[in-house]
């Protein structure tokens, strides 16, 4: 076993750490500055233990579950604090079991401890779950009921995203869409707790990684380089600045004392469809270890992919895309000393696609050659003083996009799809530069025990465009011209349009952790935000409650309410500084077009309409929502899991654009949008042993908006704003994950289910006009069963292992493409979607 136990004899004078003094307008120094008072101790008591718990880095691990154990069941439960710490006083016995427990991480079971008279430390390792060649650790509980959390939470670890079969097991937002309150929506994007991209924070170890202008998760990272996801979406504290919906945290791997190397389908595959081709292959590799054992230590990930699409439907030597891409994750650990660690990280990410945006409905021609890349480079410093944790941190990214389309020529519009070239040509820069900083005192006694936390951010955002775009004809089915829409700059000129946009925001917070007494926990926060743009600070009151009234902490019921910030979209602002657009309408020809002929251009109908878009800065204000939560868990048995949970967020003054009958063709950006998500879900997970699991989790849900629309200069829907549910809204939706062995040549199945309603979207005629409620017609309805085979071998003195999956085994037809123009001749086919199909996956298990 790798865990490790040092037990020493300590003075007996007893003490317990005094009551802090906090001043909240600081939020920072001199939080916790009283000296340690003294508690008499009872004189029945003979044994103390103070112990910390740590991971394989040296790093305090808060939140682990300790279960002291007498010789026939639990007789004490308790969860380390922000710097590891936990006590166990007044023992009557001389020896302790303990059994250590938490997400992700090996379990300590049924450890035995020998305790001196008087004040024992004890010093436990628990080592971070890692893919070994030889079965020795003990797995986490896919669970773990934590009575000072008041968030609904959910996690994927390690262990899990290797076992659970997706269609791609590359990429990362796959795995999140197996979440049970993660949905991917028709173009592949994922939304938590059926929010807007936007509302969602991205977190990469401590640091907001959200595409800095328009808030959307963009970033590419190794998934085997992923220790955990977890997932918030209720009644989370006030720490986190721009989370009005949720949280996304993601955890990646540091290294530890041994080194180690993986590597995953680093064997290309050869596509023979129309000839000989390099068909989908997605290395990675991996590799850890110490700089100097027990001080520093480097992790490195890196991933290619190579995406080869090829469509039937269109013409042969037309119908290929290939796309390339590629990302590394560079970490560093150096512990300066035993309470002060220093970590870093760099993440690069980088992508060209020849022909981005190649359908079925859309041609080579209309593609564009598309170039991006994301330089992400982060700094944190922990220092524990006492049980006091101080955390200070600066994170840069900077990222560019380029497109540029294959021609000149008009982009033609019809109602069964495009041809021609792509209208716009543009080039996109980002910056964000942020400092974080955090200190959580231990537990403090005054009135019940209390956890105190403060801290502040500071962001600045940089956002530079330069577009120019070309001209769009609109034609009806018998290619007759309807509209025709041209770009011009706002001082009339036609060359390429310049923007350059910049933000500041500020934002700090106060929060108690109280527990009155042992059945209750009060989370109380506050949190205020500000911006330069906007000019207004935004007051976040946050309250939560958890009663947990077994001992032993099997059954929690919480209920939490918050009141959270939205960051400001630059992208949408910058709408407000982009070109003018004019549509010049056409009355149909007196006679039927010919085929193969030129039709000629018919009659203007009216004066042209001019789109402008404005934005009232001194007029608008920061959009925020209000988040209600309640919950209720249980476990059954050893490791039998059960929940149900509800879920109300109202965001308002949400930014739209709305169209001012008074201003002709402007659309005028307001606070008026109110977007609405309530959801109840029920879940259930059990663990069979150490390596099978089952999870099954329904959610009823209805993700709806005042105003759906988001109408932009090339997507110009003409209508006012309406109410309607959302494109990722699901009503309904089953998803179920688990893996066991089987008894079979050693093979490990695995599997994946989901069902949803299918996704809604709008009806258009053919001059762009929406017909009908939007978003009133759906897509059938989504299912999907993914089954994996794996086989773990040794070859040449190393271990491998092998998987063959199934996606979508059962053949269901999920499109994810329509022709929504209610004036095509091929009105309401649907295309796309996976197919069932069959990937291998080969690896390197781990080797050290």
């Amino acid at each position: 076993m790798f865990a490790y136990i040092a037990v020493m004899k300590t003075k007996t004078i007893k003490s317990r750490p005094s009551r802090f003094v906090i001043v909240a307008g600081a939020f920072l120094a001199a939080l916790f500055l009283v000296p340690l008072g003294t508690e008499a101790r009872p004189q029945n008591a003979s044994y103390d233990l103070h112990g910390q718990v740590i991971d394989e880095n040296g790093q305090p691990v808060s939140r682990v579950q300790v279960n002291r154990r007498s010789a026939t069941e639990i007789t004490q439960t308790i969860y380390t604090d922000a710097a590891g710490t936990f006590e166990l006083r007044s023992l009557s016995e001389s020896q302790v079991h303990l059994s250590l427990s938490k997400p992700g991480f090996f379990r300590i079971e049924d450890r035995e401890i020998d305790l001196a008279p008087g004040s024992n430390e004890v010093t436990l390792t628990l080592n971070h779950e890692t893919e070994l060649q030889e079965k020795v650790e003990v797995e986490s509980e896919p669970v773990q009921i934590d009575p000072d959390t008041t968030s609904h939470q959910e996690s994927l670890v390690q262990h899990e995203i290797l076992n659970v079969p997706v269609p791609s097991s590359h990429d990362l937002s796959q795995y999140l869409a197996t979440m049970p309150q993660v949905v991917a929506d028709v173009n592949g994007r994922v939304h938590v707790a059926g929010a807007r991209q936007s509302q969602i924070e991205v977190l990469l170890d401590g640091f907001e990684i959200n595409d800095p202008v328009t808030g959307n998760y963009t970033s590419r990272i190794d998934v085997d380089a992923v220790r955990s996801v977890t997932i918030n979406t209720g009644g989370y504290g006030a720490q986190y600045a721009h989370a009005s919906a949720g949280i996304l945290e993601l955890n990646t791997q540091t290294g530890d004392d041994k080194w180690r190397f993986g590597a995953t389908n680093f064997v290309p595959d050869v596509s023979f469809q129309q000839g000989v081709h390099l068909g989908n292959w997605y290395p990675r590799a991996a590799v850890s270890g110490p700089i100097r054992r027990g001080k520093a230590w480097i992790s490195d990930a890196l991933s290619l992919q190579h995406n080869f699409v090829l469509l039937k439907e269109l013409p042969s030597g037309q119908n290929i895309d290939t796309q390339w891409a590629g990302d590394n994750l560079f970490r560093a650990q150096v512990n300066l000393s035993s309470r002060n660690i220093l970590q870093g990280s760099f993440l690069v990410n980088r992508w060209t696609d020849a022909h981005q945006g190649l359908g079925v409905f859309s041609p080579v021609s209309t593609t564009n050659n598309y170039r991006s890349q994301r330089y992400f480079v982060s700094l944190m410093d922990q220092i524990w003083i006492g049980r006091t944790l101080f955390e200070v941190g600066a994170a840069f990214d900077t990222g560019s996009d380029k497109s540029n389309p294959q021609g000149t020529l008009p982009y033609i519009l019809t109602p069964s799809g495009t041809s021609g070239n792509y209208f716009q040509t543009f080039t996109e820069q980002s910056r964000r530069l942020q400092f974080v900083g955090n200190v959580t005192s231990g537990a403090l006694d005054l009135l019940g025990q209390h956890t105190l936390s403060a801290g502040w951010n500071v962001d600045g955002v940089d956002f530079s465009q330069q577009a120019a775009r070309g001209e769009i004809d609109f034609q009806r089915a018998d290619t007759s011209l309807s509209d025709r829409a041209i770009f011009t700059n706002r001082n009339g000129t036609s060359g390429p349009a310049v923007l350059d946009l910049a933000n500041t925001q500020l934002g700090g917070y106060a929060q108690d952790l109280w527990r009155p007494w042992k059945p209750v926990i009060f989370s109380v926060g506050v949190r205020t935000d500000w911006d330069r743009v906007i000019h207004e600070n935004v007051f976040q009151p946050r309250i939560a409650m958890n009663w947990v009234p077994a001992d032993d902490g099997r059954m929690k019921f919480t209920l939490a309410w918050g009141k959270h910030y939205q960051s400001l979209n630059l992208a949408v602002l910058g709408q407000a500084y982009d070109q003018l657009r004019t549509d010049q309408f056409f009355s149909a020809p007196s006679q039927p077009c010919i085929p193969s002929v030129p039709c000629p251009t018919p009659a203007p109908l009216g004066s042209p309409v001019v789109t402008a878009f404005f934005a009232p800065l001194n007029e608008l204000q920061q959009p925020r929502s209000y988040n209600t939560t309640a919950e209720w868990q249980e476990r059954f048995f050893k490791s039998t899991f059960f929940g149900v949970s509800y879920l109300l967020r109202e965001s308002r003054d949400g930014f739209a654009w709305e169209t001012q009958p008074a201003a002709g063709g402007t659309l005028v950006l307001h606070n008026n949008r109110q977007d609405r998500y309530v959801a109840g879900e029920a879940w259930l997970r059990h663990s069979f042993g150490e390596n099978a699991q089952l999870e099954v989790d329904y959610t009823r849900s209805q993700a709806s908006s005042n105003e759906v629309l988001d109408p932009s200069l090339g997507v110009l829907i003409l209508a006012r704003q309406q109410p309607g549910p959302l494109p990722w809204d699901t009503p309904d939706r089953v998803v179920s994950s688990g893996w066991t062995p089987i008894p079979i040549w050693g093979l490990l199945l695995s599997g994946f289910f989901e069902y949803h309603t299918g996704f809604p979207f709008s009806i258009l005629n053919e001059q762009q006009q929406l017909v009908g409620a939007p978003n009133r017609i759906r897509f059938p309805n989504y299912l999907s069963l993914n089954l994996g085979l794996e086989k773990r071998f040794r070859f040449q003195g190393h271990e491998w292992a092998v998987r063959v999956t199934g996606v979508n085994i059962t053949g269901h037809k999920n499109p994810n493409s329509v022709v929504n123009n209610i004036d095509a001749p091929n009105y309401l086919t649907y295309a796309g979607g996976q197919q069932r199909a069959f990937t291998l996956r080969l690896r390197l298990v781990t080797q050290h």
